[in-house]
């Protein structure tokens, strides 16, 4: 059950489709006089008739199937900002190497100074907002958004802290804290979308 905003549209498909019958067309008579008797002569009139249209009994009804289709911005959101930080660990790790130190030596990732120990952080993060995105989990993508939105203002206000274990840099930080705050508002307001198509099928 979902823990946050959302859109629910419901549809009804008829099958076959049912033909709605008008009412039969109305026609008049003209209105004629006799050559001799000028008294005149109206004919009956067909627009005081009106045809009687043949009952219509509704078949039976029965729904045959329903299917739902949904539609999560949050998850999408969660999904990419993963991927990437993923990524951009993933791409720490293997130009940092694991033969030495995982604080040396310091490598450029996207311009950043990255570490391995950093490239492993940022790689299990990714994974678990990943894995929030792909199960379209609230609750988890908050999580581990304010997660790493805590950790990139620490690192943003204490950045000499954590220059030597993971080359650290400010600006780094003040990215990853955007992103994190991109997840966070998304998963708390963006709405999801649900459209259940009900088929009914006739007869």
């Amino acid at each position: 059950m979902s823990n946050g905003p959302e859109v629910i549209r419901d549809e009804t498909i008829i099958d076959p489709p049912i033909v709605l019958l008008n009412d039969p067309p109305i026609v008049s008579a003209p209105v004629t006089s006799s050559p001799v008797d000028p008294t005149p002569v109206v004919a009956t009139s067909l627009a005081a008739t009106r045809a009687v249209a043949p009952a219509v009994v509704t078949p039976a009804s029965t729904i045959r199937s329903t299917s739902t289709r949904s539609f999560a911005p949050d998850a999408v959101v969660a999904s990419i900002a993963g991927l990437a930080l993923t990524i951009v660990g993933l791409l720490a790790i293997t130009r940092g190497g694991l033969d030495g130190p995982i604080e040396q030596p310091v490598v450029q990732v996207l311009g950043f100074g990255h570490t391995t120990l950093l490239g492993m952080i940022e790689t299990v993060l990714g994974i678990c907002l990943l894995i929030s995105g792909a199960s379209r989990s609230r609750s988890a993508a908050l999580f581990f958004g304010v997660v790493i939105g805590i950790g990139a203002f620490v690192g943003a206000v204490q950045t000499s802290s954590f220059v030597e274990p993971l080359a650290l840099e400010r600006n780094y930080c003040w990215l990853l804290l955007i992103g994190a705050v991109v997840v966070v508002l998304t998963a708390l307001l963006v709405p999801r979308t649900s459209r259940r198509s009900n088929v009914v099928t006739v007869g």
